[in-house]
Formats: structure tokens, C-alpha cells, sequence
């Protein structure tokens, strides 16, 4: 899930009760363009965003791109309740709608409410959902072309532009596609190949920590120990010395 919200507490708090409740908020945005790469980044399920946000884009214009790019489930946070607000936010058809001040119940009905009419919106899931999503996704050439790209620049900064370059479609789509074929959002599969890569050089090799970090693409050492720990749940250092 992501969360759009120019406000650091509430923004803050909603994360909180999300996490707590058992969903995984990937990023947190406090503006429609950071949402837009974020979008990109992690093909999140659902974006919970403010109608109201910094910047030239407001929240409803952003929920716009949500439901038609990025084809995510959506709920508008809001405290405003003028008509033409709910005139121009109803357009954007969100699958729900969180009021401030809310509390952990009202965010929780709020979003199951979202997911299942997201859910009722895209149909029944039925046994051809896996065969339809690999119609919707990637080829499995394509995957493998990324694949082979990420291999060979672990050590460079690797955007979302580049990847989906390579699968010939834009941005917004790739990001969609590519979760859709493998189940895990781009920054998800690189972080895991990266982590996995850094596994091989702990156990086969005896370079340093710091130069695997580099070699895998993290700009520190630290970076790339929390990274590790957090998907290994052990050190760079007690991994290697299992």
C-alpha cells in the first residue's frame, strides 16, 4: 500500500495502523509527483491519498492516474466535505474514502471495503487467473532480458525507465506488467537479486563487506547491511559466518 499525505503525523499515524493491522505500506509520499515514482517503483494494490496535497497536482488529479495508469485500488482521504469536492472526487470513482479525524476501526472498514469493491470491480478470481495475468504481464523472454540487464549493473544506479525500456512499454505499464508476471514489484525482485547475489559472494568469496556492498549497487556499507538483515534476518558478518 502506499500513502499520499502532506501532513508527517498523519501520514505517520495512518501508516502505523496500517502496518499494525497486517498490511504492508511500502512508501510514503507527501506530494503527487514522489507518489507518481513511488506508483512506479512498487505497483502498490491500493494508494490511500489526501485530496488535498502540495504541489500542482492535487489528490484528485492523482487519483485519476491511480485508477486509469496504474489501475490500483484507491481511497481518498479527506476532511473536506464541500459538494464540489465530493463532485469532482466521485468522478475519479474511488473504492472508498477515509474521514479525518479517523481511528484504527474507520481505516480498517475503509480499506477492506476498497479491496472488495476493487476486488468486485476486476470480477471473480477463477482458475485462469494465472494464465490471464501472463497475457497482461511480461514474456518470459522479456523477464529474461531484464534479468540479464540486472546482473550486469548491479554496481549502477538502475532506474525504472531503463527497465522498462527494455520491455518496450511505458513506465506506469512496466511497473503493472512486471508485478503481474512475477508477483513482486520492480524494486522488490532487484533488492532480492541483489541480496541474493551478495549471499553468493559472502559464502564463495573472501571480499570485504563493504566491497560486496558496492559490488551489489549500495552506495554504504550500512545501507546495505540493513537491507541484508532485514530480508536474511541475520548480519552480512553472522551469514557469513554460519
Amino acid at each position: 500500500m502506499l500513502v499520499v499525505e502532506d501532513e508527517r503525523i498523519t501520514a505517520h499515524d495512518l501508516s502505523e495502523i496500517l502496518e499494525e493491522a497486517g498490511h504492508t505500506v511500502v512508501a510514503i509520499a507527501d506530494c503527487a509527483d514522489d507518489a507518481i515514482w513511488a506508483m512506479k517503483l512498487h505497483a502498490p494494490d491500493l494508494v490511500l491519498s489526501d485530496i488535498v496535497l502540495k504541489g500542482k497536482i492535487d489528490g484528485i488529479s492523482l487519483g485519476k492516474l491511480v485508477r486509469e495508469e496504474f489501475e490500483a485500488a484507491l481511497v481518498f482521504i479527506t476532511s473536506h466535505a464541500d459538494h464540489e469536492t465530493v463532485r469532482r472526487a466521485s468522478a475519479v470513482r474511488p473504492n472508498g474514502y477515509i474521514i479525518k479525524p479517523f481511528s484504527s476501526e474507520t481505516v480498517d472498514v475503509a480499506v477492506t471495503i476498497a479491496m472488495a469493491n476493487y476486488v468486485k470491480e476486476h470480477g471473480d478470481i477463477d482458475l485462469t487467473e494465472l494464465e490471464t495475468n501472463r497475457r497482461r504481464g511480461l514474456s518470459l523472454q522479456c523477464i529474461s532480458q531484464i534479468d540479464e540487464y540486472l546482473d550486469r549493473n548491479f554496481d549502477k544506479e538502475i532506474s525504472i525507465k531503463e527497465m522498462a525500456d527494455i520491455a518496450d512499454v511505458s513506465e506506469s505499464a512496466f511497473s503493472r506488467k512486471f508485478k503481474l508476471s512475477t508477483g513482486r514489484s520492480p524494486y522488490q525482485y532487484l533488492v532480492e537479486k541483489r541480496i541474493d547475489e551478495a549471499k553468493r559472494l559472502l559464502r564463495n568469496t573472501q571480499q570485504s563487506i563493504a566491497d560486496i556492498s558496492l559490488i551489489v549497487g549500495y552506495s554504504n556499507q550500512a545501507h546495505f547491511s540493513t537491507a541484508f538483515r532485514k530480508m536474511v534476518g541475520i548480519t552480512p558478518n553472522a551469514y557469513r559466518n554460519v
